[in-house]
């Protein structure tokens, strides 16, 4: 799953916004920086860390899981 290693290395390129095919980031144009706004969605490809210019960025090896609802 993506992470942010630090918001204020984020230089606003947009880059992960503009590269991620599961679109899980936003971009916050009063900021300019990127949000993780989707993080469920992320399918670790690497696209966004290879091309953040900023290193603020980075893959995890959790995964994102929804509770299940009503198991016994």
């Amino acid at each position: 799953m993506v992470k942010r290693v630090d918001l204020n290395k984020c230089i606003g390129c947009k880059n992960c916004y503009t590269v991620c095919p599961m679109d899980v980031f936003r971009f916050d144009e009063e900021k300019r920086k990127s949000v993780i706004a989707y993080p469920e969605s992320c399918q670790n490809c690497g696209q966004c860390v290879i091309n953040c210019l900023g290193t603020a960025i980075t893959l995890t090896d959790e995964i994102f899981a929804y509770p299940i609802v009503g198991s016994r």
